[in-house]
């Protein structure tokens, strides 16, 4: 659900809550770039992120999105994050730019649930995923996270990580997530090609618009918050229910992942259940369920799910993720 880091010779980015090649032919892809008023759809690029634990290279760490504020002339990248409910910005890396364009404006609002009660605000503010403009958005500010910058590294070339992209941004929307074309789109209505093409199944939203999709596995049915952001585990569970999924006793990996700066070890089993998502089996071949934290059971229960679920399932395909009707579909 959040942007997480693990141990190992870099820092990167990994989770959320805890967390090929498609060939289609040259007339598909014709069809697909039309959007139901014939406009074509605008797809927003994304970065996969990679980067080595311990001895262990995971390419598709976390997805990136180009990112940049109307009012700042700089090119910043986010992690594109569908297990948070805001989209946000961190305070530390972006104070200096707001300190030199000072037409960029924070607004207060009251609000218990925050620190000091209050949360910060970009209130009616534009800015693109990529090319995309998103007009007249309230953009959350994380004060006091994120690498603290410098007013002298404003100006260097390198593009900042700047924050996160959360489920807000697609409230009522048709999210098309294209992964082996590394896009997104957000749409308000699905044409005729993505309708017989989708299979979906319903799923239950909850109350920060995150969607819940049923799987089933070995035949009963469970829910999995599905989350972008956990890209390195297909699932995760309690360590109670690894059993469930995997038959196998011994732990084929460990993974040293962090939770705002806590660290801790996750474990890998081998997947051996069959897995469903409808009628659309899943291919778990070489894939891992692994333990969660065990302050996450808490979460789970509250939220009345087995776990989450990340990329690792769709890394060939193009699913949509139907914010407006709760539904969640891989398209065939």
């Amino acid at each position: 659900m959040k942007e997480r880091k693990t141990s190992g010779k870099q820092t990167f980015f990994v989770l959320t809550t805890l967390i090929v090649t498609l060939l289609i032919s040259c007339t598909d892809l014709k069809k697909e770039q039309k959007s139901v008023d014939g406009k074509q759809n605008k797809w927003i690029g994304f970065d996969w992120v990679g980067d080595s634990i311990g001895n262990q290279y995971i390419d598709k760490l976390a997805i990136t999105i180009p990112f940049s504020i109307e009012g700042i002339p700089h090119k910043f990248k986010s992690q594109f994050d569908l297990g948070a409910n805001l989209t946000m910005v961190y305070g530390n890396t972006l104070k200096p730019y707001l300190d030199k364009y000072k037409n960029v404006k924070l607004d207060t609002i009251a609000n218990a649930n925050f620190e000091n009660g209050k949360k910060i605000f970009f209130k009616s503010i534009a800015f693109r995923l990529d090319t995309v403009l998103f007009k007249n958005r309230e953009l959350f500010y994380y004060n006091g996270y994120g690498e603290v910058l410098t007013q002298d590294s404003v100006d260097t070339p390198t593009i900042k990580h700047i924050g996160t992209i959360g489920t807000d941004l697609f409230k009522e929307k048709y999210l098309i997530i294209d992964f082996p074309n590394q896009r997104i789109a957000s749409l308000d209505s699905l044409n005729t090609h993505y309708k017989n093409k989708t299979t979906f199944v319903d799923a239950i939203q909850d109350k920060h618009g995150r969607l819940k999709v049923p799987v089933t596995i070995n035949g009963t049915t469970h829910y999995f918050l599905f989350d972008t952001g956990a890209s390195m585990f297909p699932l995760a569970v309690d360590k109670d229910d690894i059993e469930e999924i995997s038959k196998e006793s011994s732990v084929t990996d460990t993974l040293t992942t962090s939770s705002w700066g806590e660290y801790y070890d996750v474990h890998g089993y081998k997947i051996t259940s069959d897995i469903y998502i409808g009628n659309f089996k899943i291919e778990t071949e070489n894939l891992k369920v692994y333990d969660s934290k065990k302050e996450f059971k808490q979460f789970y229960e509250k939220e009345e799910i087995m776990g989450l679920m990340g990329n690792s399932f769709f890394l060939d395909k193009r699913i949509i993720v139907d914010y407006k009707n709760k539904r969640f579909g891989i398209v065939n």
